[in-house]
Formats: C-alpha cells, sequence, structure tokens
C-alpha cells in the first residue's frame, strides 16, 4: 500500500495513472487484502486539485463512461430479454467500470485512441456507436462478458421458476 502512496505523489498528471496497469493491479489488490472497497483506485490524495486542473480530461472519462454505459445498454436491450436486462445492465456497468479503472494491457491504447479523438466529445454523449461497440470489444475481458451473461441467466432462470411455480399453484 505504501509503494501506491509513492506513485500517487510521484506523478504529475494524476490520470496516468488509470491507464498504468501496474498501478491498478496494485490497486486492486489492496482493496482485496483488506477485504473491500476501499477506494484504492481512485484515491487520488493530494494530487486531486491538479486531477481537476484538468477538467476536460475529467470530462472526457466521464462522457466516455457514461457513453459506455449507454452503448451497452442499448446492445442488452436489443436481446430482448425483459426483465433480466435491469440485472444484466447493472452487472454490465460494473465491469465498465472496473475496467476503466484497470484496463488490461491490449485495451490500454484503445482507450487512449478515444480519450484523444476531440471530434468524439462534441456532446453530451459519444454518438459514435461504431467506436463505442470496437472500444467495448476492447475493454471488457473474457471474464467480464462471462459475468455479464451470468447475470442474465440467472435473472432469466429465476424468471422461469417462479412463472412455473405459479403454474403450479393455480394447478393445485
Amino acid at each position: 500500500m505504501d509503494n501506491l502512496k509513492e506513485q500517487i505523489h510521484d506523478v504529475s498528471n494524476p490520470l496516468d495513472l488509470m491507464l498504468d496497469p501496474e498501478y491498478m493491479r496494485q490497486a486492486v489488490a489492496a482493496e482485496d487484502e483488506v477485504g473491500g472497497n476501499i477506494g484504492t483506485g481512485l484515491d487520488w490524495g493530494p494530487l486531486m486539485g491538479k486531477l481537476l486542473t484538468d477538467l476536460p480530461l475529467l470530462g472526457r472519462l466521464t462522457t466516455l463512461r457514461i457513453s459506455l454505459n449507454r452503448e451497452a445498454r442499448l446492445n442488452i436491450e436489443a436481446l430482448n430479454l425483459g426483465e433480466g436486462t435491469k440485472d444484466i445492465t447493472r452487472v454490465a456497468r460494473a465491469c465498465i467500470k472496473n475496467r476503466l479503472l484497470a484496463p488490461t494491457e491490449t485495451a490500454i491504447p484503445h482507450l487512449k485512441a478515444v480519450l484523444s479523438q476531440d471530434d468524439l466529445y462534441t456532446e453530451e454523449f459519444i454518438s459514435n456507436r461504431q467506436v463505442l461497440k470496437s472500444l467495448l470489444k476492447e475493454l471488457l475481458t473474457h471474464s467480464d462478458r462471462e459475468e455479464i451473461a451470468a447475470a442474465g441467466a440467472v435473472s432469466v432462470s429465476a424468471r422461469i421458476v417462479s412463472q412455473l411455480n405459479l403454474v403450479e399453484k393455480a394447478l393445485l
């Protein structure tokens, strides 16, 4: 944990840490060590002021997160999974947030490329769905996709069991 604090204090732009996979791995490991969400990956300490002075980049990260969440929701809704949509979307949002905090080494160049495209950030959210789909493909890992699918399977399974229980009670 002390190493993480040193890294935070030694960096001139705290957003660089978000794109440093080694820092993010250490931050996630520190949270796992204490068995909870202690905010290690988000705690910029005294450098928060520097982060806030780079409002365009902070704004882009926010816009990107919102846009990725929206794109994931639209793709999930297109599957017409009914009530499972809410649970699947919730898990997808958590996976997106985790990947933005701790991107894989292969996702980092794609993330940097999207963050550097000025023309994407002219509105409230990124409207270029192809860019978002491409970034989601690179950002989410296979295990993220499995976790999202599992949320759908659990939700659909619970719905089926519930409906069959209602049919069974009606027959009695």
